[in-house]
């Protein structure tokens, strides 16, 4: 009676270690797939964001004259008629 209890129970967990050597490469797979998808789905919200901002600059560009002359005059050094730029150096 015994021995047939740890036959049994032996049976039982050499089925148990064949299943999970069989379908741990799949698990893990899985879980390698679900991380990546959170990683891109992390990325594609950034991504998004950037997209939306740049979206509004765009616009800002096409329709706002005062937000063009900032721009032109921070990034081209564009200067106004009769406008003077003093252009201060310092020594270190």
């Amino acid at each position: 009676m015994v021995r047939r209890v740890k036959k049994r129970f032996l049976q039982g967990l050499g089925l148990i270690l064949l299943l999970g050597f069989i379908y741990y490469p799949g698990y893990k797979k899985v879980q390698e797939a679900k991380m990546r998808n959170r990683i891109l789905e992390e990325e594609l919200s950034s991504l998004s964001a950037k997209n939306k901002e740049l979206k509004k600059k765009l616009e800002l560009l096409e329709t706002d004259m005062v937000y063009i002359e900032k721009r032109a005059r921070e990034k081209l050094g564009v200067v106004g008629e009769g406008e003077i730029i003093y252009d201060f150096v310092t020594e270190n």
